[in-house]
């Protein structure tokens, strides 16, 4: 066999070679030659140092890129979670605030119902508050927004200048006395009932008479 090759310290080259491979059947006796057979091929030569060295820098390149590409997928993973949670953060103030402004409303609406309905009684009972304003003294005077002083006199039988008062809010949905003088006992069942009833003219009427009572005991 012949064949040509390259010197193996060079890097790396390429060659070609002739081999001539020939098959002979010795088992015969008229030394029938079988054709020759010839194969061509390409062989590499290559310095696995050299190509070790060069790869080196790529892959610490690659493994750059691979720890930097999980750091950016980390931040912006932390920078959609602040997002969100933000979002919810907003979604849920918006909720809170418009509840609150809802029920704003409707405390407002029930104040100017009530306020109309007050209005409307006290007109409707204009006679027989006038029979408490003249014959029986009893006076209204606004303290401030939506804080009204009753006070009655002709309480005591000796003496009739003597008053007896309470004050009331009506700005809130609920009545409520805030002051009252002198204390009625009773004066916690009165206010639940006019709550229940919104019946204030007759409120009035059992506060007087709850002062008249106190007025007897003090004789």
């Amino acid at each position: 066999m012949n064949s040509e090759s390259t010197t193996p310290n060079q890097s790396p080259k390429f060659s070609k070679s002739q081999i001539n491979i020939s098959f002979s059947n010795n088992n015969t006796q008229n030394k029938n030659v079988i054709n020759d057979t010839f194969f061509s091929f390409t062989k590499v030569d290559y310095d696995q140092e050299n190509l070790k060295k060069n790869s080196k820098p790529f892959e610490e390149n690659l493994n750059n890129y691979i720890v930097n590409a999980k750091k950016n997928m980390e931040s912006k993973r932390q920078l959609w979670q602040n997002t969100i949670t933000n979002n919810k953060g907003i979604i849920v103030l918006k909720k809170i605030t418009e509840k609150v402004e809802e029920d704003i409303k409707q405390q407002r609406e029930a104040i100017e119902v009530k306020r109309a309905l007050l209005e409307t009684q006290l007109s409707r009972n204009l006679p027989e508050l006038s029979i408490f304003t003249n014959k029986l003294a009893l006076t209204m005077e606004s303290v401030r927004d939506d804080v009204i002083n009753f006070t009655f006199t002709s309480i005591y039988d000796d003496n009739s200048s003597r008053s007896c008062y309470f004050t009331i809010d009506v700005g809130e949905t609920k009545y409520k006395v805030i002051e009252c003088n002198p204390m009625v006992e009773e004066l916690d069942k009165l206010v639940s009932q006019l709550n229940t009833s919104r019946d204030f003219f007759s409120f009035l009427k059992k506060m007087r008479q709850e002062f008249r009572k106190n007025a007897k005991v003090d004789i």
